[in-house]
């Protein structure tokens, strides 16, 4: 019996013969009613974000934000948990027969769920189960913990840090890096494996010096999340609102703070003083052109991506290596 199950059997019906019959009548009219408006919620949810998405796809960098609190005085999380639940469920109709509570729907939505879990859940609550924000939450749990090799405990770290920094955030416990071999790989494409000119470099994913991983797009997307492997490091410097929550599970330290307090020299600081050479480091945004040439040069794999193209072919540019574009189709 999977770890779902057991949790999902916690939840039981409401015993109904408690209450007297003209009682019983009405709150089970009001459950049926409210049954029915949780289908409709999570329908309408999934048909808001496939609107949002065809929008975003239409606007530049920078306009979608501007757009949004325009529009609606939504932040960047607010649309994109709607997006998520376009993006992770194929059709509308998956909603049809499930009741879900809008803070469950976008849990099983964010890109940091893994997609066993997110179909397994989503069968039972077809089944008629009901699963809570809360059960579905330590199932996440459960399933991520056991999928990842903890080596040890380390104490919290304790580093003197600039006042720049905003946020770091240290793993509990020691985590085993994923090897090169294990990381999942796309297909080089078949064409010129050098990219003659960064004007060439369009939204793709790209390899650089058979080394490095870049993804020219939207690094909260699947897209970018769902290819990251855990690393020693991951540092997101940004101007927009936070909506990379999945970094916590995908580096032993995190380390955020905003773009207007970026200086020189502070990321190779960062780097040497919480990763070694070899370890993986994550950079969800290139406010520098230096920042993978930086890393480059003091040994460590980098995956690494931004929304603005223009930033891509301006990192790309400046590190001068061979660019080979992949195919992850």
């Amino acid at each position: 019996m999977s770890k779902l199950k057991k949790q999902s059997q916690v939840v039981t019906g409401f015993n109904y013969e408690i209450l007297d019959s003209e009682q019983r009548i009405v709150i089970q009219q009001r459950t049926g009613e409210i049954k029915e408006r949780l289908r409709r919620s999570a329908q309408d949810i999934w048909e808001i974000g496939q609107k949002l998405a065809d929008v975003r796809s239409r606007l530049k960098h920078g306009q979608f934000e501007t757009w949004l609190k325009a529009e609606f005085g939504w932040s960047r999380r607010t649309a994109y948990n709607f997006i998520n639940v376009y993006e992770a469920f194929a059709e509308r109709a998956n909603f049809a027969q499930i009741n879900i509570a809008t803070s469950a729907l976008y849990l099983l939505a964010a890109p940091s769920t893994p997609e066993n879990i997110r179909q397994e859940i989503l069968q039972r609550a077809k089944g008629g189960e009901t699963l809570t924000h809360k059960s579905i939450r330590q199932v996440i749990k459960e399933e991520k913990s056991q999928s990842t090799s903890a080596a040890s405990l380390e104490p919290p770290q304790s580093v003197t840090c600039k006042p720049e920094i905003v946020t770091i955030i240290p793993k509990e416990a020691v985590k085993v890096e994923t090897p090169v071999s294990e990381v999942t790989v796309a297909k080089t494409s078949s064409v010129s494996p050098v990219a003659s000119t960064p004007d060439e470099i369009q939204s793709s994913w790209f390899l650089l010096e058979k080394q490095h991983f870049l993804f020219c797009g939207d690094t909260a997307s699947s897209q970018f999340v769902e290819r990251i492997p855990f690393a020693a490091l991951a540092i997101a410097i940004t101007s927009d609102d936070w909506d990379h929550d999945w970094l916590v599970e995908r580096a032993k330290t995190v380390i955020i703070f905003p773009e207007s307090d970026f200086k020189e020299g502070l990321i190779e600081q960062l780097i040497e003083m919480f990763s070694a050479s070899g370890n993986t480091v994550i950079f969800p945004w290139l406010p520098s052109m230096d920042m993978i040439k930086i890393a480059h040069q003091l040994n460590r794999r980098v995956f690494a991506g931004d929304p603005d193209i223009e930033r891509c072919r301006q990192a790309i540019a400046h590190l001068g290596l061979k660019t080979e574009p992949l195919d992850y189709s």
